[in-house]
């Protein structure tokens, strides 16, 4: 259904074609990539379909993808993670030394991580986490010793909720999750197709939670893509995507009151999920949009896509400004690496 696959085609220029042409990097600036304010690991492919893994202006590494691509940095050890899936469909979580260049694969099989999140301690990842058989989706990690999958939410019993999207804040070793039920998801979809009208959103779930507990903070009715948190807890923020209209809306972790921040402007058309990341301080809301100007690309498949860029928000003067933009490539996925 659309939720459960939002996170994996909202932002790629989608991809066919072999897994092949690696090639490693000393850093390289990017042109006309900035830094605005906050460090910044962005994942951007091209119009061949390959994958560049930036820090700031730093080009890491790229590869030839042939699926949505995930990543988080270990800044200290120098060390990306990221995903990739081969012509046979097999998932890879791979571990790339970038001071050495050693890629080890950690994992292969059918199971489909993506979304990323190094632990506070180093020793694992976080991801959403689907089996093979299964259609919903899991916040799940992996044991980096001991190279396992742990499921956290929901379980494996439970066929029914689905993570769609999920943030972890080291800070304070929590997660803002995202989740809805695909039953009902399923059933508010069949009864539109039988009407002929458009589908009622389903009612989404935001939670707070940790690897034991979960605490739901409020269920809502709208076509809801991602979520994030402040560092300090109080604010908690997400996209809305419906009938072309799209917002930021930043909801008071206590009252559970929302409202609109970002909107559509002249100068952008925010993305279905602009994967809205706070500033180590808080003080600026990092998103992707695309500007008015964005040049249209297409790739070796046919595919069409704007160029998108990361924008920064500034929480008191409501401010925006371009943070990282490249003109040559579709930006995937970005993470806010302040530490």
């Amino acid at each position: 259904m659309k939720k459960v696959l939002v996170f994996l085609l909202a932002a790629v220029i989608l991809v066919a074609g072999a897994f092949a042409a690696v090639r490693y990097f000393v850093p390289e600036k990017a042109e006309p990539a900035k830094s605005g304010g906050s460090d910044l690991l962005v994942s951007i492919t091209d119009q061949k379909l390959m994958t560049a893994y930036y820090e700031n202006q730093n080009k890491l590494y790229e590869e030839k993808m042939t699926d949505y691509p995930a990543m988080v940095l270990d800044r200290k050890k120098r060390i990306l993670y990221y995903t990739n899936t081969d012509n046979s469909n097999v998932k890879h979580l791979i571990r790339l030394d970038l001071q050495s260049g050693k890629k080890t694969t950690l994992y292969s099989g059918d199971e489909y991580v993506d979304g990323l999140s190094l632990s506070a301690d180093d020793s694992k990842l976080f991801m959403r986490y689907n089996l093979a058989e299964e259609r919903n989706f899991h916040l799940a990690s992996f044991d980096l010793k001991q190279k396992a999958f742990h499921v956290i939410y929901p379980s494996l019993k439970n066929k029914d909720e689905s993570v769609s999207y999920y943030q972890y804040n080291k800070a304070n070793n929590q997660f803002a999750m995202l989740h809805y039920s695909l039953k009902e998801d399923y059933q508010k979809t069949d009864e539109a197709n039988s009407k002929g009208v458009p589908p009622e959103p389903t009612n989404m779930n935001i939670s707070l939670a940790d690897e034991k507990d979960q605490e739901k903070v409020r269920t809502i009715a709208k076509f809801i893509n991602d979520v994030a948190i402040s560092p300090d807890g109080k604010t908690i923020v997400f996209t809305e995507s419906a009938d072309d209209q799209k917002a930021i809306y930043a909801m008071d972790a206590e009252t559970k009151k929302y409202k609109a921040i970002i909107s559509d402007q002249r100068a952008f058309s925010l993305v279905d999920s602009a994967q809205p990341q706070f500033s180590k301080d808080g003080k600026k809301l990092y998103f992707l949009a695309e500007a008015k100007d964005a040049k249209l690309l297409e790739d070796e498949t046919g595919s069409e896509a704007r160029v998108r860029t990361i924008y920064s928000y500034d929480m008191d003067t409501n401010k925006v400004s371009k943070a990282w933009e490249k003109t040559n490539g579709i930006i995937n996925t970005f993470t806010v690496i302040d530490e």
